[in-house]
């Protein structure tokens, strides 16, 4: 296609660009907030804030996790966004739910992960 075509779906591409740099946003903030989970053991004395642990449940863990899939969200919304530029040039945009329900699944997954750490400090054993 040529530089023209382009031009006349500006608003399609800003669009693009600003899906795109609130999932950069939300993968480093998913980032961050994995460091903060881990390091919390450094700010703040075990018996405050974190339960005991049992098993492999620890917050540097569950801050790992938070990283890694942080990075995967950078990863895929940059491959997303590539493909729908590459979509919106040919004008065959097509819309994918896959990545929604995914990303949606991770976080839920996540949710339940600190749950499931926070209510180990509420078991007496």
């Amino acid at each position: 296609m040529t530089p023209t075509s382009d031009n006349e779906r500006v608003r399609d591409h800003l669009a693009n660009e600003r899906t795109y740099l609130a999932w950069m946003r939300t993968g480093i903030s998913t980032m961050g907030f994995g460091v903060v989970i881990a390091k919390l053991r450094y700010i703040f004395p075990p018996s405050a804030l974190t339960p005991p642990t049992r098993g492999i449940v620890h917050a540097s863990n569950i801050g790992l996790v938070f990283t890694v899939i942080g990075l995967v969200i950078v990863t895929l919304s940059s491959r997303r966004y590539l493909i729908t530029q590459e979509q919106i040039r040919q004008q065959r945009y097509t819309t994918s739910n896959r990545i929604v329900v995914l990303f949606s699944a991770v976080v839920s997954v996540l949710g339940l992960l600190i749950i499931w750490y926070l209510a180990q400090g509420t078991v007496t054993p």
